[in-house]
């Protein structure tokens, strides 16, 4: 039996303006916000972790040298991510070739608290998933990351420039499989100071 590859695709080309510092770069206990990460999609059903930085992120790019990721840098800044990922699809097409039975998933860069054990459940139910994409919900709220087969990768560059991929299932009418799970970290993400303040009080031991 062969395996289909998963990709796993992280947008990391924003600004943090309103956190107001790099927030990736950020402290939580004895590891930085990508840092976290990057070992909860250290999970052996991802072929590879592929992150996109902007080019003059050389804090980043340095930050990420020893970690085992594809970091692709665009010739040109990504003004959205969409525009990331986009740049990510292709860059995964040139160097993998996967086939349309295989699939990607999108985790935005400032989700920290993922841990390896729900990327593992995720993955699986992935696996036995019938439908093109899957998402994780939390008490019926949708969270991240979100699951694709490969086949819908093109369909990303057809969507208008003022719609987010999540418009992807509305036009062509998809019914993503919505898959519960009991951790509500798979809905926080990191945008500002205060919610910084509220992560750090629970790695921080200082």
């Amino acid at each position: 039996m062969t395996t289909r590859r998963l990709f796993a695709i992280v947008p990391a080309a924003g600004h943090s303006r309103r956190m107001g510092t790099h927030k990736l770069l950020l402290r939580l206990g004895t590891e930085t916000v990508i840092q976290r990460l990057v070992q909860g999609l250290s999970s052996q059903k991802i072929t590879r972790t592929i992150i996109v930085v902007r080019q003059d992120d050389e804090r980043l790019k340095n930050h990420l040298a020893d970690l085992p990721v594809d970091l692709v840098q665009p010739d040109t800044d990504p003004p959205d991510m969409k525009s990331s990922v986009q740049y990510a699809l292709r860059w995964i097409e040139e160097h993998y070739q996967p086939a349309d039975d295989e699939g990607w998933l999108l985790v935005p860069a400032d989700h920290p608290l993922l841990e390896q054990s729900v990327i593992d459940k995720l993955c699986l139910a992935w696996e036995r998933c019938p439908a093109a994409v899957m998402i994780p919900t939390y008490q019926n709220r949708k969270g991240h990351p979100t699951f694709f087969r490969w086949s819908l990768a093109r369909e990303i560059f057809k969507l208008p420039a003022e719609q987010g991929i999540n418009a992807l299932w509305q036009s062509l009418e998809i019914n993503p499989d919505l898959q519960e799970c009991d951790v509500p970290e798979i809905l926080l993400d990191l945008d500002t100071p205060e919610d910084f303040d509220a992560l750090r009080t629970k790695y921080d031991t200082d």
